[in-house]
C-alpha cells in the first residue's frame, strides 16, 4: 500500500501533471490500476433531500458514512499502449535481459500477469481504462516488428487528434539567431574600438596615425569575420548545434526543471537570451 501511495504522490507532482509521464504498468491488473487512479469520496445528501429523523433511542450509533469511487482525472493517463507477444517471445526476451538462470522468476511473473489480465471473466488492465477511464487502448502485436515500427504506431495513436505544440525553434532559426548574435557582438566591438581610437587621437594629436590604426583594425576585424564565417559554413549543422546551441539549451532545461516556473516556455527563452553571450562562437 505504501508503494501505491508513493506512486500517487509522484504522479500528482507538478512535473507529471503538467508535463506528462510514461508509466510501465508491469504486472498490474484491474485491481492495481483501480487503486492507483481512483479514490473514495464521501456521498453527501442533496440539498432537496431531508435528513433522517433524529434517533431518540440512547446508545444507537449514527448511520455509517457512504463512499463512492471516483476517477482521479488529473493523474489518469490519456494514452494507454498494451504490447502483445507470444509466450515464447517473452521468455526469449527475459533470458536475454536477465539470464537463463532466472527463468523461474519469469514463470512466477507470467503466472501473476496471466491471472491479472488473461483469465476469462476477470477484468483486465485494459478493461479499467476502456470502461471506467473512458480511454482508448492501443494493442500492438510486437511479433515480427522492430522498435521503429512500434514507435511509429504509438506516434500515430497519440497524434490522432493533432500533434502537440512544439515551441522549440527550427534548426534554421537557431542558426540565424546565432549568426545575428555574432554580428551584433562584432559591431559592438568595432564601435568600442573606434571610440577608443578617437580618444587616442584626441590625446596624442596624431590624426593620421590614428586613422591608419583604425583602418588597420577594421581590416583585421573584417578579415577575421570573413574567416569565421567561412569556417562556420563548413561546419555540419549537427556539429554546429552540438557545439554552440545544445550546451546552453541543456543548462536552460535543467534550470527549468529545478525552478518549475509557471510559464516554462518564456522562462527558457529568457534564460537562453541572457546566457547567449556566454557561448564562445
Amino acid at each position: 500500500r505504501e508503494g501505491f501511495e508513493a506512486l500517487v504522490d509522484t504522479l500528482s507532482t507538478r512535473v507529471c501533471r503538467y508535463r506528462g509521464y510514461a508509466l510501465d504498468a508491469g504486472l498490474m491488473g484491474f485491481a492495481e490500476v483501480e487503486r492507483l487512479f481512483r479514490f473514495d469520496i464521501e456521498v453527501t445528501n442533496d440539498d432537496d433531500e431531508e435528513p433522517p429523523p433524529p434517533n431518540e433511542e440512547e446508545g444507537e450509533e449514527p448511520p455509517p458514512k457512504q463512499y463512492t469511487r471516483q476517477l482521479y482525472e488529473e493523474i489518469c493517463p490519456s494514452y494507454v499502449v498494451v504490447l502483445e507477444a507470444p509466450r515464447g517471445l517473452c521468455e526469449g526476451r527475459f533470458r536475454q535481459a536477465r539470464g537463463a538462470d532466472k527463468i523461474a522468476d519469469f514463470e512466477k511473473e507470467m503466472i501473476i500477469y496471466s491471472e491479472n489480465n488473461l483469465v476469462d471473466g476477470v477484468h483486465s488492465l485494459s478493461d479499467f481504462f476502456q470502461e471506467l477511464a473512458k480511454c482508448s487502448v492501443l494493442n500492438i502485436p510486437v511479433a515480427g516488428k522492430d522498435e521503429e515500427d512500434i514507435f511509429e504506431s504509438t506516434r500515430i495513436y497519440m497524434e490522432r487528434e493533432g500533434r502537440p505544440l512544439n515551441y522549440l525553434p527550427s534548426e534554421e532559426e537557431v542558426s540565424q539567431s546565432l549568426l545575428a548574435q555574432r554580428a551584433e557582438r562584432r559591431a559592438a566591438q568595432l564601435l568600442e574600438q573606434e571610440a577608443e581610437s578617437e580618444r587616442l587621437v584626441e590625446s596624442s594629436g596624431g590624426a593620421w596615425q590614428a586613422e591608419s590604426r583604425r583602418q588597420s583594425e577594421r581590416m583585421a576585424i573584417s578579415s577575421q569575420h570573413l574567416k569565421d564565417h567561412q569556417q562556420l559554413k563548413a561546419i555540419p549543422l549537427r556539429e554546429y548545434l552540438m557545439e554552440y546551441m545544445i550546451p546552453t539549451l541543456t543548462e536552460g532545461l535543467i534550470e527549468v526543471c529545478k525552478v518549475l516556473p509557471d510559464n516554462p516556455t518564456d522562462y527558457l527563452a529568457d534564460y537562453l537570451e541572457n546566457h547567449s553571450a556566454g557561448v564562445n562562437a
